[in-house]
Order: structure tokens, then C-alpha cells, then sequence
């Protein structure tokens, strides 16, 4: 007798593209399709096609999210964004509970700490839930949130899964960790000089680069202060942004996008990042690219990979970077939060300083020896750690502990 395959609800909160969803694709894309049916629930957009494209089953609909994460609380002016999430809450109830009564689903995956409304009514139809967490709480701002975040998880939550111990750690949670996979097919070492004259780069002129959305919280006003810096003490190099901003400068002339400004709700990072490379005198060294899902090229014509959050997380192109083969420098984690080994696959440096980042970059930039070590063992413990196989099916056995119980 055949068995169909038992329906999976992953459940995602913002239409924008990133490394959330495209961690969440890396899974849906290896779900034994005679075992699973991925079933996808998010909000309309670029994520939608993404997860589209990997072959889900789609119910787009209205989320609402309660983000308090290091990099996103509800501070300040902030608390404006949670009236916004209350407003859309009763159409994130109405949708999500008419999409649990579409299918009999077998088991709700969501896919950040957010959707506590989406786990409740998941749990409230008595459907297991796990819980991935993908982002650390705040260190300081708003404990008595985290505490009721933490409860909140612990009581709705079927299991848990920590992208890294320092995410585990800060939700207290006791399920597994689980890396965020890597294609490691895709993002491998190759001859950089010849990666360089591909993308139209001086391949004898060494290249530094940075990768993610322009927000301060990753760190890319340290990048180029320290790129200043460096070229203060004599060292030439290329300076890649690569990512560019979630919210464009010309989003800032519109009346929505200056009313979030002046209330402090939303930033013009953009605009920011370019004046700040014209008073370091910086525009004949640095290159702004844009959001791009063809990273791979970029990392393996970097001689160094710059991570610099100014909180508690590693973020992806940690991760990307090492399986290329390149050598890291990283902000962050004390620990290296078992993505990074500090001072053997990479280099860690103090939080929001950009004179211990431009010293770090200047010994890399002159000990090719050092970042030819740095990047060899990154790769080797990127096959060991970020394999999307081994990812994919350590959280399968998640599932199948789950739904045997």
C-alpha cells in the first residue's frame, strides 16, 4: 500500500529576501518528496516566488510578527512598528487559520522566533511545532520582553532549533543546533586572481569585502571606517558593499518614507553609506553592488571576508565565505558560536571598533601565508559543519521523532 506523503507547514514572516528564507529553501529543496509535501505560508512578494521556485505548495497571506531580536526591538519610536503588528493581527488569524483548515497538516515548521500568533494557532489545533531560532534577544534592551519571548517558545514550541550556540544559549533552548547549510558545490575555492578578472577587478590589487543589507546593526559604517584606516597606513585595496539597502535612498523622497524617518521608525543607510565613503575620501576604492542571489563569484574573488555585526550574531556570509576558501574576519561572537573557530577558520575583533578591524585587516591584507592557512581549514570545517545534506537531514530526524510519538 502507498503512503502519501504527510503535508509540512513552514511559515515564514516578511516578503523580503535574505538569509532566513534562503536557509529555509537550502531544506525544502532536499524534503524526501515521497515522505513530505512542503507546504509554504507567508506573506506576498520576492520570498513567495523564492520559495515558489523550490517547489512548495504556496498560501500567501497577512503576518503578523512580534520581532524582538538584538538587531530589531520595540525601543523608543520603535513601539509605533508593534501598533502596526497589532493592526494586521486579526488578518494574520483569519488567514493562517483558514490555511491550517486547508490541509490536515502533519506538522507546522516555523521559521524565526516572530510568529508566536502562528505557533499558538498551530498548537491551539493541536499540530506540533518546531520552533527554528535564527536570531539572538537583546543583550540589554527590554528583558521582561525577552522573558515572555522565552515562555512563549518554551510552552508552544514542540522542539526547537538553534542555527548556532549562541542563538541556543540566548533562548535557553534545548533542542538541537543545527547550522545553517551551505551549497557546497556552488560556493567552493577557486583561483582568485583569475575570479577577480572575471568581475572586471585589478587582479593584483587585493580585495575586501562586505556582504549584507546596509543596516548599522551589520556593521558596515566600522567596514569602511576601517578602510579608511587602512589606507591611512599606505595599504591599497578594493572595497566591496554587497547587498545594498532593504529601503532605497529614493524611498526617503516619498511622504511615507520621510515620515518613518523623522519618527525614527526608518533609516536612509544608503544615503548614509555613500556620504560617509566621500568624507573618508574613500570613492575610487569602494564599489556599492546590489542585492544579488549570484554571490559566489564575489566570495571567491575576495582575498578577505568582513563580518562586522555590532550584536550577538555570525550571519551568513560567515558561513558562504568560508566554504569559499576565504579568510574571515568577524565581529559578533566571543566564542565563534561553532561556525567560526577564533584564530584557526577565522578572526574574531571587538564589536563596533573599527581601529581593532582595520589592524586585524591589515595583518591579513600583508601575511598571505596567514589568510591561505585561515582559509583552507575555514572550508575544511565548512564540510563538516555547513553540508546541506547533513543539515537537511538532522532536522528530517526532528520530524520523524515528532510525528512517531
Amino acid at each position: 500500500m502507498t503512503i502519501a506523503p504527510r503535508p509540512i507547514l513552514f511559515v515564514h514572516h516578511r516578503p523580503e529576501l535574505g538569509g532566513a528564507p534562503t536557509s529555509l529553501v537550502y531544506l525544502i529543496e532536499r524534503l524526501d518528496r515521497t515522505r513530505f509535501e512542503p507546504h509554504v505560508f507567508c506573506p506576498d512578494g520576492p520570498v513567495a516566488e523564492l520559495f515558489e521556485g523550490a517547489g512548495a505548495i504556496m498560501h500567501r497571506g497577512r503576518v503578523a510578527g512580534f520581532t524582538h531580536i538584538w538587531a530589531s526591538t520595540y525601543a523608543g519610536r520603535r513601539w509605533a512598528l508593534l501598533g502596526r503588528e497589532l493592526l494586521r493581527l486579526p488578518g494574520h488569524l483569519s488567514d493562517f487559520s483558514a490555511t491550517l483548515r486547508s490541509v490536515d497538516f502533519a506538522l507546522v515548521h516555523l521559521n524565526d522566533s516572530p510568529l508566536v500568533a502562528a505557533a499558538w494557532l498551530a498548537r491551539r489545533a493541536g499540530i506540533p511545532v518546531v520552533w527554528h531560532l535564527r536570531s539572538s534577544l537583546p543583550e540589554r534592551e527590554g528583558p521582561l520582553r525577552s522573558r515572555l519571548l522565552r515562555a512563549a517558545i518554551r510552552r508552544l514550541s514542540s522542539e526547537t532549533i538553534a542555527i548556532n550556540r549562541d542563538v541556543g544559549r540566548s533562548f535557553g533552548a534545548s533542542g538541537p543546533v543545527i547550522a545553517n547549510p551551505v551549497d557546497l558545490t556552488r560556493f567552493a575555492p577557486a583561483d582568485v586572481s583569475a575570479a577577480k578578472v572575471r568581475l572586471d577587478l585589478d587582479p593584483d590589487r587585493p580585495v575586501v569585502a562586505f556582504f549584507g543589507f546596509l543596516y548599522a546593526s551589520k556593521g558596515y559604517r566600522e567596514f569602511l571606517q576601517a578602510a579608511g584606516l587602512v589606507r591611512r597606513r599606505g595599504i591599497d585595496a578594493t572595497y566591496l558593499v554587497v547587498g545594498g539597502a532593504v529601503r532605497s535612498a529614493s524611498y526617503f523622497k516619498t511622504s511615507t518614507g520621510r515620515t518613518l524617518e523623522r519618527l525614527g521608525i526608518a533609516q536612509d543607510f544608503e544615503t548614509d553609506a555613500h556620504e560617509l565613503v566621500h568624507r573618508l575620501r574613500l570613492e575610487d576604492s569602494v564599489q556599492f553592488l546590489p542585492f544579488t542571489t549570484d554571490t559566489a563569484s564575489l566570495y571567491q574573488a575576495s582575498d578577505v571576508v568582513v563580518a562586522p555585526s555590532r550584536g550577538p550574531e555570525l550571519a551568513r556570509p560567515i558561513l558562504e565565505a568560508s566554504a569559499c576558501g576565504c579568510a574571515v574576519i568577524a565581529s559578533g561572537s566571543l566564542s565563534g558560536a561553532g561556525l567560526l573557530l577564533p584564530g584557526e577558520t577565522g578572526l574574531i575583533v571587538p564589536r563596533r571598533s573599527p581601529d581593532a578591524l582595520a589592524a586585524t585587516l591589515v595583518r591579513l591584507l600583508t601575511d598571505g601565508e596567514l589568510r591561505s592557512r585561515l582559509g583552507q581549514a575555514a572550508r575544511a570545517h565548512a564540510e563538516e559543519i555547513f553540508d546541506a545534506e547533513k543539515a537537511a537531514a538532522r532536522t528530517f530526524a526532528v520530524y520523524d521523532r515528532l510525528l512517531s510519538t
